[in-house]
């Protein structure tokens, strides 16, 4: 796979589709890396150049040691960095949950380089007094893995994860699964969701391309999307009814066609503003 070198990592990437058109850049979630995106390198591939990288800490990119080099900005330079090195002036970005983080971290640095943001199972900032119950248990959860990191490293954790499971083949996968992030990957994108800035009261102004947002309806972060969703009034807001966290993986037919069908209005000039829910 292709590497760049940046001023303080190297990024992994893939990249799909024919160099002459329209670029299409796809951001991953949090201890994923750009295999989530597969069943969608073809059908985007078809009519876009398709980027997919590694983040900072993730996949087959470098993830360093000093836990402070993680930060939102830094994030989002990378992915400046990367469309720099591929000579790409500007490009649609599609971000799924960690993803859309860093893709709104990105669109609203940079809100020139962005053609058109899609936003899938995230949210615009990291505490909010209407995030419900069920987003504040999944913050806990993760905020207890992240301590259990701490003490105990990825590789146990995987280990005690999966020696309950007297099937090897799904014990192997656990202790996979675990092992696809460092210790210091996890930590320091675990830091940034936490850390990260709130971009609510930004949103309307730096956000100037069209935007879609998509969401599943039982996802833990329905309630945080749908206060982002209430500062982007303008913006293609898409329930998936039924649907958890992860919408790209889980639904990814459904899913790539919102996409294909928001890119398309963006191409022909129809407005994209409105709220429905798809089964």
């Amino acid at each position: 796979m292709p590497e760049l070198a940046l001023a303080d990592i190297t990024l992994n990437y893939q990249e799909f589709g024919d160099t002459e058109s329209p670029a299409v850049l796809l951001l991953h979630g949090f201890t994923s890396d750009n295999r989530m995106w597969r069943p969608h390198f073809e059908p985007l591939s078809e009519d876009y150049r398709v980027i997919v990288p590694d983040m900072r800490g993730h996949g087959r990119s470098t993830a360093p040691e000093d836990l402070e080099t993680y930060t939102m900005e830094a994030y989002a330079a990378d992915i400046a960095g990367l469309l720099d090195g591929l000579e790409i002036d500007i490009c649609a970005v599609i971000g799924c949950s960690f993803g859309g983080m860093v893709a709104l971290q990105f669109a609203t640095t940079w809100p020139e380089r962005v053609a058109g943001l899609v936003l899938s199972d995230t949210s615009a900032a990291y505490d909010h007094p209407d995030y419900d119950e069920k987003y504040r248990e999944r913050e806990a959860r993760i905020a207890a893995e992240e301590g259990a990191t701490r003490t105990y490293g990825r590789r146990e954790l995987g280990r005690r994860a999966a020696k309950d499971l007297a099937d090897e083949f799904l014990a192997a996968g656990v202790r996979k699964s675990y092992e696809r992030i460092s210790d210091h990957g996890f930590l320091g994108a675990a830091q940034v969701r936490r850390s990260r800035p709130n971009l609510l009261p930004v949103l309307k102004e730096r956000l100037t391309m069209p935007v879609l947002i998509c969401i599943g309806e039982e996802d833990p972060v329905n309630s945080a999307c749908a206060v982002m969703g209430r500062a982007l009034p303008e913006a293609r807001y898409i329930e998936f009814k039924g649907q958890g966290h992860g919408l790209p993986a889980r639904t990814p037919e459904k899913f790539g066609r919102e996409v294909l069908a928001f890119f398309n209005d963006i191409e022909e000039g129809r407005p994209v503003a409105g709220h429905r829910t798809v089964s």
